[in-house]
């Protein structure tokens, strides 16, 4: 704290210590100013959800399906969730569109897959990350499909 020196932090603290009636009328006053900051304050907006016609690309749609599909996942305490598995079918038809637009998105291939796990259909979803991995390879994506190497591993 460059702005006070030790003098006044001691001095305050004394005249805080020795005046409780100050001390609780200072912590009560910057109480009501903080509240009345926050009921002030508007509020924020959700994320509005795109209609399927402005979703025209390959990669737009694979970025909504993963928003999809992590959404809520603040409030979900257990990644497999019946919330969580709902929220992975939602997602399914937007990286199936995402891999018709657009069939060599690895990016689509691996959220595919991802949704698939989730909803319990282990080898079509290790099949799409797989397909996934190969794309990431052709494109010179190494780290990426490392990435799906880790996540094959995770879910034998």
């Amino acid at each position: 704290m460059p702005f006070w020196n030790r003098r006044q932090m001691f001095l305050t603290s004394l005249i805080i210590s020795s005046s409780p009636f100050a001390y609780i009328f200072g912590m009560f006053l910057l109480g009501a100013l903080g509240g009345i900051y926050l009921w002030l304050m508007p509020p924020k907006k959700p994320p509005e959800v795109p209609k399927p016609e402005e979703l025209k690309t390959a990669i737009d749609n694979a970025k909504w399906g993963y928003q999809v599909m992590e959404a809520d996942m603040l409030g979900i305490k257990e990644r497999h969730s019946e919330r969580h598995k709902a929220n992975c079918k939602k997602a399914l038809p937007y990286f199936k569109r995402a891999i018709s637009l657009d069939s060599n998105l690895g990016l689509a291939y691996q959220g595919q897959g991802m949704s698939l796990i989730c909803q319990d259909s282990k080898m079509l979803g290790r099949q799409s990350l797989q397909h996934a991995k190969s794309l990431y390879l052709q494109q010179g994506k190494n780290r990426d499909a490392e990435e799906i190497d880790l996540i094959l591993k995770l879910n034998k």
